[in-house]
């Protein structure tokens, strides 16, 4: 998790260990959905990073990454977007 946060706000994403999907951190515990992450500020990144190495030693999860997001709420950049979505074809 050493790349350099540019932004105000995250998300804490990494993938499940037996399932291989793409998990992000509610207040509490590993989630799917999207829409349970909690906003992590700036200011808070430390609390998290202990969280996430602690989910790994439990193997938990695997990768964990903060995910930046927009002045809007949004992920912001498009690994993350197709990492939330998956991958769409358009004609």
């Amino acid at each position: 998790m050493a790349k350099k946060l540019k932004g105000d706000f995250f998300y804490l994403s990494a993938n499940d260990l037996k399932t291989g999907e793409v998990v992000y951190f509610n207040e509490d515990k590993w989630s799917k959905n999207l829409k349970d992450a909690v906003k992590i500020s700036r200011e808070e990144i430390e609390k998290y990073e202990q969280i996430a190495k602690q989910s790994e030693d439990k193997c938990l999860v695997i990768s964990p990454i903060f995910v930046e997001l927009d002045e809007l709420g949004n992920i912001r950049n498009m690994r993350d977007k197709i990492r939330e979505t998956g991958i769409t074809f358009t004609k």
